[in-house]
């Protein structure tokens, strides 16, 4: 049984709704955006959201989906050159910067991360098999502890996103992916 293409109302609905969810979280965060105001932003129902998307993860997924696929695309591209120290923290910092752009993405992204369940689940997962492999060519290259895991680089880089997201000086975000990129050299 094949799935039947969507109505085109039905695909300008969805957009709508993926702009609102975008609108509203860029302006109260991922966390204070309710699916209800998603709705009425986008000028639908909440059937019509719901229908959608089940639940909020699922939307979240969408939002943000295409900037997790296109950090899994930097993690293929980089090293660019075998000299390059710093490419494990040039992507680190791209995923920090991702996390950040939304306020109440770090816990959200923190949770799919830890369950895999969902579509944001999913999409974390893509990143942490990115993840791994980065970590794996740092290792090669003598520039990370042996037994630093993908996970934890993930959850570091969380942690990053979450302080600098509840942070005001500006700088906190370097300051702390320099501490976070001296602890895990080898010793």
């Amino acid at each position: 049984m094949t799935a039947q293409p969507r109505r085109s109302d039905a695909r300008r609905n969805r957009a709508r709704l993926v702009e609102a969810a975008t609108a509203l979280f860029d302006e109260v965060g991922t966390d204070a955006a309710s699916m209800n105001d998603i709705a009425r932003r986008a000028g639908v129902g909440p059937g019509t959201l719901w229908r959608h998307f089940p639940d909020k993860d699922a939307l979240t997924a969408e939002v943000v989906g295409r900037s997790l696929d296109g950090l899994a695309a930097l993690a293929a591209e980089l090293p660019g050159s075998p000299d390059d120290p710093d490419f494990l923290r040039q992507w680190v910092s791209a995923l920090v910067r991702h996390i950040t752009r939304y306020r109440g993405l770090a816990v959200r992204y923190a949770e799919a991360a830890r369950s895999a369940d969902g579509p944001l689940g999913a999409r974390c997962r893509a990143v942490e098999e990115a993840a791994a492999g980065l970590l794996e060519r740092a290792r090669e290259r003598g520039q990370v502890r042996a037994d630093l895991t993908a996970p934890e680089l993930i959850r570091l880089a969380t942690a990053v996103a979450w302080a600098s997201e509840t942070a005001a000086p500006s700088d906190t975000t370097a300051r702390l992916l320099d501490l976070v990129f001296e602890g895990v050299r080898p010793h």
